[in-house]
């Protein structure tokens, strides 16, 4: 039969994923048949489907396809539902994304990525305003791409190991070690504390109104799961991890980037703050430290003066 052919499959296939292919289908089957290379007895085999039960299916794969998102943005998801956007949300993504082999990614993983995609798309657009919806979208997002992908999870493996073989370092012993951040961890803005707002939506609770305070936080892939951890970090930690790549020890950083001016007790109490970060940051294998290690282009001048 003209049925079992792959240009007939592939046609019935983007009737029953494009909404605008139903449209040219009913309104235009001449245009439909030209541009899906059917023949006549294949277009009478498609026309002889029931309209309603062809949209119904074609409505109900969509809707399947789209609440697969639940699993990846929980908190976006019940943010856009109780502002009623979702319905519209749904629509949008229908309509921009075809559910195309990925070389990649899976479906399911590759409409995430566009799910986040077009939903800051919008908020850019000033088409969904709804308060810390971007907040909580870029927070689940970057849950999403640390634990999505199995490089990332290696890498924890990796800093969880080299951190056992030195479970305790004291305070000089942070101060003189070579700190790198790890590829799986990722540092993100947001204009809240949204960890307690994604919380509460996540489990459908009734969320907190979280206030306006400028949160840096940062995100890395559990050793051995596919979980991700949080840790909030300040603005002077976000310029210390941003200079941590294992080549200059916490004193080089620190002397870059602490003001000269400061005094004796000023600097030490700042170094101190730095130490207890540092080390929590270890705890959580967010960092690795190598001992003693030093730059092999710094002057032995500079080692000196940084310490």
């Amino acid at each position: 039969m003209t049925t079992d052919t792959l240009t007939f499959q592939a046609a019935f296939a983007r009737l029953l994923t494009d909404p605008r292919e139903i449209a040219l289908f009913y309104g235009a089957p001449a245009g439909f048949a030209e541009k899906h290379a059917l023949d006549a007895g294949q277009m009478a085999a498609l026309q002889a489907l029931d309209e309603k039960r062809l949209r119904w299916a074609a409505d109900g794969l969509g809707l399947k396809r789209f609440l697969r998102m639940e699993s990846y943005y929980p908190a976006t998801l019940a943010l856009l539902r109780r502002h009623g956007a979702l319905a519209a949300v749904e629509r949008s993504f229908i309509l921009a994304y075809r559910p195309i082999k990925s070389e990649r990614w899976s479906r399911s993983l590759r409409d995430a990525l566009w799910f986040a995609e077009l939903v800051e798309r919008l908020v850019d657009e000033g088409a969904l305003e709804i308060a810390y919806l971007a907040d909580v979208l870029r927070c689940e997002h970057a849950e999403f791409l640390l634990w999505s992908d199995a490089a990332f999870g290696e890498s924890a493996n990796e800093f969880k190991t080299r951190n056992a073989s030195r479970p305790f370092l004291t305070r000089e012993e942070v101060l003189d070690a070579a700190v790198r951040v790890g590829p799986h961890v990722a540092l993100r803005a947001f204009s809240c504390d949204v960890l307690p707002l994604v919380q509460a939506l996540a489990r459908s609770a009734e969320p907190p109104a979280p206030r306006p305070a400028p949160t840096l936080i940062a995100f890395g892939r559990v050793p051995g799961d596919e979980r991700v951890q949080k840790a909030r970090v300040g603005r002077r930690m976000e310029t210390f991890l941003a200079r941590a790549d294992g080549r200059r020890t916490t004193r080089e950083i620190l002397a870059e980037i602490l003001d000269p001016r400061l005094g004796h007790a000023e600097r030490e109490a700042m170094e101190q703050g730095c130490c207890q970060v540092l080390l929590q940051l270890r705890g959580l294998h967010f960092v690795t430290s190598e001992a003693g290690a030093r730059r092999p282009d710094l002057p032995e001048a500079s080692r000196r003066s940084a310490a």
